[in-house]
């Protein structure tokens, strides 16, 4: 099995907010979707964001972090990548965003139980050593009836086919530097709902992520990027990913803590 390159993160800090980054396409065609799919089971679960507290596990440059912060939630973004903290804090300052960002490990969270009514942990469950280890720490700081928001990898055949052979190891179509990530390691949608109904999250929603883009004008958009007439940031804007009920790929959704 390939070993995962997690190192990445400490050697490309700016790359979050560059147009010219492989980070691109995760800030302009995955994030902009499963935000709205978040806030939109937000809005019906609670009162208005201005009161609630989230936790953005893994919370890499601030993607995430921001979009709840614009919304009014007080955020707490934890990562293990000092440099990746450090660009989302002068990014935030940047935006006029008061994000409190601080070190931590998604397997032994640094915060006592039942602090967060929301916690986000997305792009991160496929690079953990124990999936089940931070989940159980996810259920244990968030509050009865708190939110569990989540996005990753299924483990099939389609996910080793595009996200490995074509993202990564074949240079005609590589997008992403090698071993950013690791077949081995994705996470099937049973796998993590046994996880969350072993930690008390209900598993309510489970929703594909999945290309609108027709197959035709993808493969236009991966020639002039390759050629260099438009850059990951537009290539993202095209490349654009919707909800969907397609679990073969990438998916997301949201589990309740118990209790409420």
């Amino acid at each position: 099995m390939a070993v995962i390159d997690n190192a990445i993160y400490d050697r490309i800090p700016d790359a979050w907010w560059s147009e010219d980054s492989f980070m691109a396409l995760l800030r302009n065609a995955v994030n902009p979707p499963r935000f709205e799919y978040f806030r939109g089971v937000l809005s019906q679960r609670s009162s208005g964001p201005e009161s609630l507290s989230v936790l953005d596990v893994g919370c890499g440059g601030g993607l995430l972090s921001e979009r709840f912060a614009a919304l009014g939630c007080a955020v707490t973004g934890i990562d293990r990548s000092l440099p990746t903290l450090a660009a989302a804090s002068e990014h935030a300052r940047s935006m006029g965003l008061d994000i409190r960002y601080q070190p931590g490990d998604a397997a032994a969270l640094p915060f006592g139980a039942a602090c967060f009514d929301v916690a986000c942990c997305c792009d991160v469950l496929e690079h953990v050593d124990d999936v089940d280890r931070v989940v159980g720490e996810i259920a244990r700081v968030l509050k009865p009836g708190g939110v569990f928001f989540f996005d990753t990898i299924n483990r099939t055949w389609q996910s080793n086919l595009l996200a490995i052979k074509a993202a990564q190891d074949w240079a005609l179509t590589r997008l992403v530097p090698r071993n950013v990530h690791v077949w081995e390691r994705f996470v099937r949608p049973q796998e993590l709902a046994a996880s969350c109904e072993r930690h008390g999250l209900a598993a309510h929603e489970f929703a594909g992520l999945s290309p609108k883009v027709n197959p035709f004008r993808a493969l236009v958009s991966l020639v002039r990027l390759k050629l260099g007439r438009i850059s990951f940031g537009e290539m993202g804007r095209t490349f654009v990913l919707a909800k969907s009920r397609d679990l073969s790929l990438s998916y997301m959704g949201y589990a309740v803590k118990h209790g409420a």
